[in-house]
């Protein structure tokens, strides 16, 4: 039975060579198309690692300069020369001698 299910199409293609060379044909058309889609999705995906790569970049350093940032405050502060801690004493300062006026 399956003999015959194969013989219309033996019959069709009266050469196997000229079978064979359209299955090589729709292969390559078939890789030919797997390929460029994959060089598209081979590119998408090397584009979203760049961005990637990027954001990471872009966030460390900003994370870089934050600590920086906070590392020179704490030097500022411990020295008693941060603008923010100054102006806190002076007005801690006014007022205790306010109180101590008031209590006087």
């Amino acid at each position: 039975m399956a003999s015959t299910l194969l013989s219309p199409m033996v019959d069709y293609y009266n050469d196997e060579e000229e079978l064979d060379s359209v299955e090589d044909d729709d292969d390559r058309s078939f890789r030919g198309r797997d390929s460029e889609e994959d060089t598209e999705d081979a590119s998408e995906t090397d584009l979203a690692k760049h961005d990637e790569d990027d954001y990471v970049e872009i966030k460390e350093q900003m994370y870089q300069d934050k600590l920086a940032s906070l590392k020179r405050q704490l030097q500022q502060l411990q020295e008693g020369t941060l603008q923010e801690y100054q102006k806190r004493m002076k007005k801690l300062d006014q007022q205790y001698k306010e109180r101590l006026r008031n209590a006087g």
